[in-house]
């Protein structure tokens, strides 16, 4: 057996084992590597500039909460279950959540016991946090 194929059964033997362990995992798409200035991060995280964004993607909800289901589906589906029915997290389904709370969790995450919710601020444009927010408070909604 080749040095290759030995690396391929061990990758192999990790994923399986944490998948059937039951430990919690947050998956988060890579970071943006463009270099950005420390003045250009700055100022998407004033206060200002997250008002104009919450603004911006409430205006506009319907794109909005589709632009969040998305995103949802692509990260925080594996803790929180399809359409945040629960799962390893606790379930969003009909909670009624206030946006403020919801956009700080997500920037900052959470943690509770032995579950980690990561941070999303270095994932997330504040706009893309806001439609996340979106989608999660539609959940509440009477379907």
């Amino acid at each position: 057996m080749n040095t290759q194929n030995i690396l391929h059964a061990v990758r192999y033997a990790l994923i399986a084992l944490t998948l059937t362990s039951g430990v919690a995992c947050a998956v988060a798409p890579p970071v943006d590597t463009k270099e950005k200035t420390t003045e250009e991060k700055t100022n998407k995280e004033t206060p200002e500039y997250v008002a104009e964004m919450k603004a911006k993607v409430f205006s506009k909800e319907a794109v909005s909460v589709q632009n969040g289901e998305k995103r949802f589906n692509q990260t925080c589906v594996y803790c929180h279950g399809h359409q945040g029915s629960g799962g390893k997290a606790r379930k969003l389904q009909g909670r009624d959540f206030d946006s403020d709370y919801l956009f700080k969790t997500i920037t900052k995450g959470k943690k509770r016991g032995s579950l980690v919710m990561p941070p999303w601020k270095r994932t997330f444009t504040p706009e893309q946090r806001w439609e996340l927010v979106t989608y999660i408070m539609s959940l509440s909604e009477e379907k």
